[in-house]
């Protein structure tokens, strides 16, 4: 079983993995807004910010089950 750490040390601070989780599904979002504002897509979303929220979730869940275990 590999050892994994259960939490990030930065300092005498200790964080949470799902902080890292979190920082690395916003910037996905981002350039996937960024992405979707230059094809255009973005003019038919009603609700941008609950879209936002809702790709960020989806990128948490993702990223947390393929890439980051904790």
């Amino acid at each position: 079983m590999m050892d994994m750490p259960h939490e990030l040390a930065i300092g005498d601070v200790y964080f949470s993995p799902l902080l890292l989780v979190v920082i690395y599904a916003v910037i996905a979002t981002w350039v996937t807004v960024v992405i979707l504002n230059k094809i255009r897509l973005s003019r038919l979303i009603a609700f941008p910010s609950l879209t936002f929220l809702a790709i960020t979730m989806f990128y948490v869940v993702a990223i947390d089950a393929f890439f980051l275990r904790f």
